[in-house]
């Protein structure tokens, strides 16, 4: 439990550490939103993934046009995150923490119009999870067709993927690839 609480509490930091104005990831925010919790993912796991191809945050923070000190704040937390609890965890904090964001978004404002620019996000954030819970469930060595009786058949396909590629390449390959599929469906492809 200490490590979850760690993570969390090291996630929390980075979500109140300098994000403004609309992006604002706190559940009193008026501006919270699912495109807000999906862009606010998108650059932390753009982040994880040039540590994973080994950046440091100098490099990192100096290639930033335009940074600002909160931002360079939230980058230098993440690389702090990453050295203590590991790439793996703190990929796990970040799509752990894009459900409750966007979980809590749904509470205060539900579903909204499919063919809404917010249900445009809506629909990765909801993605995003499912990809995340089969990429657990995969590493917690659970039984593949236990896992894939509790999906709708239109995602037996993603979810078989996720268990070859955990299996095969191994999980952090795997949380670099939703990763991806992730900021894939937030631009649109």
């Amino acid at each position: 439990m200490r490590f979850a609480n760690t993570v969390l509490q090291r996630w929390c930091l980075l979500m109140a550490a300098g994000l403004t104005g609309v992006a604002s990831a706190s559940p009193q925010t008026p501006g919270q939103s699912f495109e807000t919790c999906s862009l606010i993912t998108a650059e932390y796991v753009t982040t994880l993934q040039l540590i994973d191809k080994g950046m440091n945050a100098d490099q990192l923070i100096a290639t930033l046009p335009g940074l600002s000190d909160p931002g360079e704040k939230r980058v230098r937390t993440l690389f702090q995150a990453v050295k203590d609890d590991g790439l793996i965890a703190t990929y796990s904090a970040v799509n752990s923490q894009y459900a409750r964001c966007s979980r809590r978004v749904y509470r205060k404002r539900g579903a909204p119009k499919p063919s809404s620019r917010e249900g445009h996000f809506y629909f990765c954030a909801g993605e995003n999870k499912l990809r995340y819970q089969v990429l657990v469930a995969a590493t917690l060595d659970a039984n593949r067709q236990n896992v894939l009786r509790q999906l709708p058949d239109s995602r037996h396909r993603i979810a078989g993927a996720i268990f070859d590629l955990q299996q095969s390449e191994g999980t952090l390959a795997a949380f670099d690839a939703i990763g991806d599929e992730l900021k894939y469906c937030i631009n649109g492809t």
